[in-house]
């Protein structure tokens, strides 16, 4: 991992912050309808879409659709010096043949940060899962305080003309105005539920294993289909994140970093997919990702074969956690736990920073992803701090 760009990034945030630069990059994206996986109604995604039009730094851009219970929509970019836009000379796409586009453009400001990461290589790379029974982290530790979660919201996206249900969470040791990570999840819900994701947030930092964290919790549309939201290769679910929802519930009003070492997505399953598409959408924004089970395996029913996308693309910062199972999904699509593996062998192969858990369990319910999600956070995060 490189983290030498720091006068580079601090002057384009000046420079951007004059100027008031206004960039947005797109390509042909893959094509094709998504099924849901074998039993457990969950999809992958297929193909990689563009980078999704972005604000000019420094300059208030327009808020997305209003948010239904949440509150109207907020202006993008900047509020003195409290938030800033979308990025400003994002990357182009990778189309589904694999094309890479390079890393052009000005970063956008990072304000709040940037943060500092020397992870080490303690847990990098293959190992079998550790975990056998639920985690200590599901429960609050002695002198903890607990983080805030919002009351449950609902955004409606014109992207979708659908009602996205979200919800925010703020740890105990967030204070405005200066600088958080930022964690943005899939499949919202049972991250909060099933994965107990605030309280293993509020004692990861409590113990300073993650800096100040705010995280966004997203389900799929509640008038809406899951599998149909999280499939699609277009670059739809990119545009409804950053050209809607992030607008209007986090730019602006919370101090979270725009240093994209800041910045993770997480998902499950299909919700995974669509997150490592995000991620591949917006190298410019998110360098991290956390993926359990996640469904590579369906893209190739598109054309598109995520290993075959990574190994042709020009090399790019990341620290990836996986886990699957050895009783992952196994349909006619191929097997999850070969295709995962062969992902963490591609990015290992780039150069990038990689760790795969191997469970024992199913792919749903995902007990082998809840055991190991405090152990994954820890070493996505590890030597972190502003």
């Amino acid at each position: 991992m490189k983290h030498s760009r720091w006068k580079f990034r601090i002057a384009a945030s000046l420079v951007a912050l004059t100027l008031s630069a206004c960039a947005s990059n797109s390509s042909p994206r893959g094509s094709g309808q998504a099924g849901a996986d074998g039993g457990a109604g969950n999809g992958g995604t297929a193909g990689t879409s563009g980078s999704a039009g972005s604000s000019g730094a420094g300059t208030a851009g327009s808020a997305g659709a209003d948010a239904a219970a949440g509150g109207g929509g907020a202006a993008a970019g900047t509020t003195g010096g409290a938030g800033s836009g979308a990025d400003a000379g994002d990357v182009g796409s990778h189309d589904a043949g694999g094309d890479a586009a390079s890393d052009g453009g000005t970063d956008a400001p990072t304000l709040f940060g940037p943060i500092t990461c020397t992870p080490g290589t303690a847990g990098d790379g293959k190992s079998n899962l550790a975990a056998t029974s639920d985690p200590p982290e599901w429960k609050l530790g002695a002198g903890v305080k607990a983080g805030t979660v919002t009351a449950k919201a609902s955004f409606a996206s014109k992207t979708y003309n659908q009602h996205f249900p979200y919800w925010i969470y703020t740890s105990a040791n967030y204070v405005p105005g200066q600088p958080a990570i930022f964690l943005l999840f899939g499949d919202g819900n049972q991250f909060l539920t099933d994965f107990h994701a605030a309280t293993v947030l509020d004692n990861l930092t409590a113990s300073k294993d993650l800096p100040p964290t705010v995280a966004l919790f997203v389900d799929p549309p509640s008038d809406g289909d899951r599998v149909q939201t999280y499939d699609p290769p277009t670059p739809k679910y990119t545009t409804f994140l950053f050209d809607e929802l992030l607008p209007a519930a986090i730019f602006g009003k919370y101090s979270i970093s725009r240093d994209p070492e800041a910045w993770s997505i997480v998902g499950y399953s299909a919700s995974g997919g669509q997150g490592w598409e995000v991620l591949w959408n917006r190298p410019n924004d998110v360098h991290k990702f956390l993926g359990d089970n996640t469904s590579f395996g369906a893209a190739p029913t598109y054309g598109v074969d995520w290993v075959q996308v990574i190994k042709n693309a020009a090399p790019r910062v990341l620290r990836v956690s996986l886990l699957t199972s050895t009783n992952d999904l196994a349909d006619n699509r191929g097997m999850w736990i070969v295709i995962n593996t062969n992902v963490a062998n591609q990015l290992d192969a780039k150069g990038n920073q990689w760790r795969l858990v191997i469970g024992s369990g199913a792919h749903y319910p995902p007990v082998d992803g809840e055991r190991d999600f405090p152990t994954a956070l820890r070493w996505l995060w590890r030597g972190c701090h502003f």
